[in-house]
């Protein structure tokens, strides 16, 4: 006996969830569609098709492929689980929309594993394979390697630093903008600064990457928004994934965005050990094994 397909159930499944888990199929023109739903999900949509269509400035006809792509039987079915949407929305304005109070904790865990696992898939997508050979070659061959962040993004710079420092690589972290002002300052060619800022508009970092780029350092951004003043003072630019709707800061402070960060300083420490080879390798063993003594004459005790 096969399994037949069936039609998606409005009570159990959102809109914001569908767009979610398809944003990646859609086309351009049907994402700017899903973009605005996504914007005004906390708002009615009382439009027409082909009022939407107008102000869009896209056909009816794409309107209600998204509206099939999302699972839907056409556009007024997709309207009513708007509806349904804003009337159930959380009280808890910081959390993302996609999640809401009324859901099971296996449902909640679920959602929040989507949103994770987009941005992954999102910045996995993005990656320019010229950038980050750029990048990872000005890491192999720096003498010194500096990252710079604030808030959530300094937390990983200092994971950053930490992986590459056990590899024997002279790495470091600082977190604010006077340190990160001197610091650039006194960098050169052959040195790499690597800058990280979610939105892209953190002054400090922007203004260290500068200095640094000025002063004939390598300078990498990491960033959602490729526009940004971040951005544009790298040398390279290697850019996370971004959902493109309104972010929510309060929400574990840019959760996804961090989680792609961390993915993008691990494949640029992974790529770095392998061009360097033996030399980190070597560097690898002689910390371990610095750690390993350490431990042991401690009794296996960390803290």
């Amino acid at each position: 006996m096969t399994d037949t397909p069936s039609t998606p159930d409005l009570r159990h499944s959102d809109l914001l969830e569908r767009i979610q888990e398809r944003y990646g199929t859609l086309r351009k023109s049907e994402r700017i569609v899903a973009d605005f739903l996504r914007n005004n999900s906390d708002k009615r949509l009382d439009s027409s098709i082909t009022e939407l269509g107008r102000t869009l400035g896209v056909s009816e006809a794409t309107i209600s492929r998204v509206s099939r792509a999302l699972g839907y039987g056409g556009y007024p079915d997709m309207k009513l689980s708007l509806a349904e949407g804003t009337r159930n929305r959380s009280a808890f304005v910081n959390l993302p929309l996609e999640i809401d109070e009324t859901d099971s904790l296996v449902s909640t865990s679920g959602k929040l594993a989507s949103l994770l696992m987009a941005g992954l898939d999102g910045t996995q997508r993005m990656l320019d394979a010229h950038r980050l050979e750029l990048a990872v070659e000005a890491l192999r061959k720096a003498r010194k390697i500096v990252f710079v962040g604030v808030g959530g993004a300094a937390a990983i710079c200092d994971e950053a630093a930490h992986l590459f420092m056990k590899a024997g690589l002279d790495a470091t972290s600082y977190r604010d903008g006077y340190t990160q002002t001197i610091v650039a300052a006194t960098l050169q060619a052959g040195d790499v600064m690597v800058g990280v800022s979610h939105t892209g508009t953190t002054e400090t970092v922007a203004d260290a990457l500068v200095l640094a780029r000025d002063n004939g350092a390598t300078t990498i951004a990491i960033t959602s928004n490729a526009a940004s003043d971040v951005a544009s003072a790298g040398t390279v630019a290697l850019i996370t994934w971004s959902a493109g709707h309104q972010l929510v800061p309060l929400h574990g402070d840019f959760l996804e965005g961090r989680l792609s960060q961390l993915f993008l300083i691990d494949l640029l420490y992974v790529a770095t050990l392998f061009r360097t080879g033996e030399r980190t390798a070597q560097g690898l063993r002689t910390t371990g094994a610095a750690l390993e003594r350490r431990y042991r004459r401690r009794g296996g005790k960390t803290g």
